[in-house]
């Protein structure tokens, strides 16, 4: 019999800690922020194989992330569930879409309210398209830079739902303990799955198409005002500072934000310095204070500070801060 393999992993983050959430896909660093109010719980799992890797995660609250993937290596993603369209990179995407990026790009992502589940393989160009030859009999449309999402037939979109949640589910009821031939069995069931439903979608990006440009335009005028509000998290929220900044008129700044995270750019701000004071909460020293922390983050009032953490993360700074 075969030695056995460890090739899974699974752990859950329960209540938001955004430095445990870091590396949710293999090599990876994805800085994320919790959007809504109440407890945060996410379930982690991840499987190594010889050539390629996959990591799913399920999330009770809205999030985003941004980041970039895995140096050298192609990413394919879906949604698995969500209950509406979530959006990524300046699109909204529906479950069971198929996203595929090339090496080293980049993915900012807002899911909607009501939980989701995502999933991503990543995996070398020269590995997946050998597959493909095998599988389909050709080589798969892969953008070489960038990325691009077309729905997948709606067999094959049920078929990697089904895959991956086959392989997770013997994993996990393994407890990561299979022989090399169920490792085996478990990555040609997933290369196929993936395959597959890239193969039944892969029209290609759209590269020159007038919305995929507006929809860059759109991404960057949003990930600018993002930097600038970086650099006042130590002071209130100045619509019109904003606006200035960028060159657009705050009405249209007040669209983009509310079609990127589903809210304001006031509450983005207002969010951003909260996650940034739970993460210093967390990491805190003896030598520091709830009020020092709030005040770091432009927090004059104690009081509010304290009611308004709570109502997001669930519990008073004090206790992240002795936690």
């Amino acid at each position: 019999m075969d030695d056995p393999l460890v090739p899974y992993t699974r752990f859950v983050v329960d209540g938001f800690d955004a430095d445990a959430l870091l590396g949710v896909v293999r090599d990876t660093r994805f800085e994320q922020r919790l959007l809504g109010a109440g407890h945060f719980r996410a379930c982690l799992q991840r499987l190594v194989f010889p050539e390629f890797s996959l990591d799913s995660g399920a999330y009770s609250l809205p999030i985003f992330a941004s980041g970039t993937f895995g140096e050298g290596l192609v990413a394919l993603a879906m949604a698995v569930s969500c209950t509406q369209p979530m959006w990524a990179n300046g699109r909204w995407i529906g479950a069971g879409q198929v996203m595929v990026f090339a090496e080293d790009s980049e993915l900012n992502v807002r899911p909607s309210p009501g939980g989701w589940q995502w999933a991503v393989l990543l995996i070398p160009r020269e590995v997946l398209q050998r597959a493909a030859l095998q599988r389909a009999g050709r080589e798969l449309r892969l953008p070489l830079h960038g990325w691009y999402s077309q729905p997948a037939a709606p067999i094959e979109a049920q078929a990697l739902r089904d895959g991956v949640a086959t392989v997770l589910d013997d994993a996990a009821a393994r407890q990561g303990l299979v022989s090399l031939e169920q490792v085996q069995a478990q990555a040609r069931l997933l290369l196929g799955v993936f395959i597959d439903a890239v193969a039944a979608s892969d029209r290609g990006p759209e590269c020159r198409g007038v919305s995929n440009w507006v929809e860059r335009q759109r991404d960057a005028i949003v990930r600018r005002a993002e930097r600038y509000l970086k650099t006042q998290l130590d002071r209130p929220f100045d619509s019109r500072g904003l606006s200035l900044a960028l060159g657009v008129g705050e009405r249209q700044v007040e669209r983009l934000f509310r079609d990127a995270y589903g809210h304001g750019p006031c509450h983005w701000h207002q969010m951003a310095r909260l996650n940034l004071a739970r993460s210093a909460l967390l990491q805190a020293g003896r030598e520091d204070s709830v009020t020092e922390i709030a005040t770091r983050y432009g927090f004059a009032h104690l009081g509010r500070f304290s009611v308004t953490y709570r109502t997001v993360f669930g519990e008073c700074p004090r206790d992240t801060l002795r936690g």
